[in-house]
């Protein structure tokens, strides 16, 4: 019973460091392989006000992404959504960048989206009643 205790405390550390470095190494091996996705998508508008109309100069977006290929399903991919927040502007013409939502951060990163900036132009919708 001693021999087996010894064998475990005995230079617990380096034991310990092994089992990590093994398991990093098995994690980048079997979970690293990263592959090139292309998407393009319409640019939507997020969090329009009522009441404003908004234009904008560019009606899709390339979007070039690093998945994982063995853990990115296809309803992962479709539900990405590309697009502009307005929130808190008001009438005129803006320049904004576009973002990428519902991405998974561990499972896909965002390498190129283009156009990277798109212009907006926000025009007050009239009133409905005279």
């Amino acid at each position: 019973m001693k021999g087996l205790r010894d064998l475990i405390l005995k230079d617990w550390q380096y034991k310990l460091l092994a089992l990590f470095l093994g398991i990093s190494l098995w994690s980048t091996l079997n979970l690293g392989a990263r592959v090139p996705v292309r998407l393009e998508r319409p640019i939507e508008v997020f969090n329009q006000e009522e009441g404003y109309t908004y234009k904008l100069e560019n009606k899709r977006a390339k979007v070039r992404l690093q998945a994982m290929e063995r853990f990115v399903p296809e309803e992962a991919l479709e539900k990405i959504q590309v697009g502009v927040n307005v929130k808190g502007i008001k009438e005129g013409e803006y320049t904004l960048r576009v973002e990428v939502r519902n991405i998974t951060r561990f499972l896909m990163s965002v390498e190129k989206v283009e156009p990277e900036y798109v212009k907006i132009k926000v025009i007050k919708a009239p009133s409905g009643g005279n």
